[in-house]
């Protein structure tokens, strides 16, 4: 497998899951039976659920094959970086069961600042998307600006360069970060606002700026992203129905699948 071939999937993957989306959304503005269609998808235990924990099994058989064919060859290449990523996605498919199949308040804590509005639904939600924000968006964004600063530098080219997210990597989490409810009477939502629209414009002059090496999938996953954000937003009074944080992630896990396997060709 290259980087490419890799690219290639998982892009294909977030093309088609994120247009499914994005139908099954504009449907239920025009079309009432459609509603039911998003709850489907939304719904605790149902379809991005049942997604997410597919992509995971997949994932833990492709590395338990590598982890076989590495001891068959007498080679540990892989072995280590497969069982670090087996307990990765065994503990979220382990996590993805313990989601409460009818009822979510025995899962979540729920503040409520405005009578009308939900803010932070969970403390997994809050530490889940400060992580992904964090390591997955701002950091790469922060590296991608200054990496000419930092390609001679040891600890990056020791520590940080082979974990680095790509650039497709932080578009699909960025995506799964602006899945939610924009509501500007609300402080933290519109904090939310800000720092996706901020992150989105950041990302589009990377990719811009960096013509040369830049793919093909870049442009179309930073218009994915573009036309779902603005669709969130115009959409939030339909979106504010359901729950969110299961396609949340569901992205989240494309991402994570894509970044492991990203960082496993590169030592490959």
């Amino acid at each position: 497998m290259t980087k490419q071939k890799n690219e290639f999937i998982f892009s294909l993957i977030f093309f088609f899951f994120s247009s499914f989306f994005f139908l099954s959304i504009i449907s239920s503005l025009f079309i009432d039976n459609f509603v039911d269609l998003l709850d489907i998808f939304l719904r605790p235990n149902n379809i991005f659920v049942q997604l997410s924990r597919i992509l995971l099994f997949i994932a833990i058989c492709i590395l338990i094959y590598l982890i076989q064919s590495s001891i068959r060859k007498d080679s540990k290449k892989y072995i280590y970086m497969a069982l670090f990523g087996i307990f990765i996605f065994l503990s979220l498919l382990i996590i993805s069961f313990a989601l409460p199949q009818d009822n979510l308040d025995g899962f979540l804590d729920v503040y409520d600042l405005d009578d009308n509005h939900l803010v932070i639904n969970s403390i997994e939600e809050l530490i889940i998307d400060s992580f992904v924000f964090i390591y997955f968006i701002t950091i790469p964004l922060f590296i991608f600006f200054y990496k000419k600063n930092l390609f001679n530098n040891y600890f990056y080219k020791t520590y940080i360069k082979e974990i680095m997210p790509s650039l497709n990597v932080s578009i699909i989490f960025l995506f799964g970060y602006c899945i939610r409810v924009y509501d500007f009477d609300n402080f933290l939502s519109a904090i939310d606002f800000v720092l996706s629209l901020a992150s989105i414009i950041l990302f589009a002059r990377i990719i811009f700026s960096l013509k040369s090496s830049i793919t093909f999938y870049n442009i179309v996953n930073l218009f994915i992203l573009i036309f779902g954000f603005i669709l969130f937003i115009l959409c939030s009074h339909l979106l504010e129905q359901f729950y969110l944080y299961y396609a949340n992630l569901f992205f989240y896990t494309i991402g994570l699948l894509y970044w492991f396997f990203n960082i496993l060709i590169e030592k490959a």
